[in-house]
């Protein structure tokens, strides 16, 4: 074998060393994400437990999940508007926000401010079954 295709197999093997370890870091990086997303999901954390100030925010009909997770968010209720929006989309109060002005605080989790939010539509709700 000349030194030539010594070379050509050494720089293959480096190529293929080196594509093998980016693979693991970006998989590593994504998974650690992934599990971050997926334990605060469920172990939901108030924006300061401290900070029991209200704010009043208006929710419109118009307003989709996750405006309202960007509008909390700008407010100081919550921390991060994508993992309010993953929240809401597994909780029991899933698609029940109804629009109207709400008394918010960054001491409540996100369960608490979904709860809240879904309120009269869950009111509605049982009245819409209690007539029949």
């Amino acid at each position: 074998m000349d030194a030539r295709g010594i070379g050509l197999g050494i720089l293959d093997t480096l190529v293929k060393v080196l594509l093998v370890i980016v693979a693991v870091m970006l998989i590593s990086k994504y998974a650690s994400e992934a599990y971050t997303y997926g334990y605060n999901i469920y172990n939901q954390v108030p924006a300061s437990k401290y900070d029991t100030r209200t704010v009043s925010v208006s929710i419109t009909d118009s307003m989709s999940v996750g405006e309202i997770a960007e509008l909390l968010e700008n407010r100081g209720i919550i921390n991060n508007s994508k993992l309010f929006w993953l929240q809401e989309r597994f909780s029991e109060y899933h698609g029940m926000i109804a629009p109207g002005t709400y008394e918010l605080s960054p001491s409540m989790t996100p369960d608490e401010i979904i709860g809240i939010m879904s309120a009269s539509s869950i009111a509605e709700s049982e009245e819409d079954s209690g007539d029949q």
